[in-house]
């Protein structure tokens, strides 16, 4: 990257997703600089904005809550592609491809 580039790593409190961020930083001291680059790595940045960050989950994930209360569960991933994409197990499989990788557990499609 260019010298004077930002980096905001979302995900540094998961591991990170930025090959240069080497180390969390906080709200105190925020960022720090690699190879010319500012690299911003607070983990957890939504309790900053607690607030905002709790109306803004609600608001996303009120409607599949509304989807499984209304038709159920088998209907609801039968109707919602997206939501029938976020099922991570189902009747004692995994469905969720990236889970079983390091646990050395086969997956198994959800439409089986």
């Amino acid at each position: 990257m260019r010298p004077s580039s930002v980096i905001v790593n979302v995900a540094v409190d998961q591991g990170g997703v930025v090959e240069t961020v080497n180390r969390v930083t906080s709200h105190d001291k925020p960022v720090y600089e690699t190879h010319g680059v500012l690299h911003y790595a607070v983990a957890n940045i939504p309790v900053a904005v607690a607030r905002t960050s709790t109306i803004a989950l609600t608001n996303v994930t009120i409607p599949y809550i509304e989807a499984l209360a209304g038709v159920g569960f088998k209907q609801a991933i039968e109707n919602d592609e997206g939501l029938r994409q976020g099922v991570t197990t189902y009747q004692v499989h995994i469905t969720s491809q990236p889970v079983p990788e390091g646990l050395n557990r086969s997956c198994t499609a959800i439409d089986e």
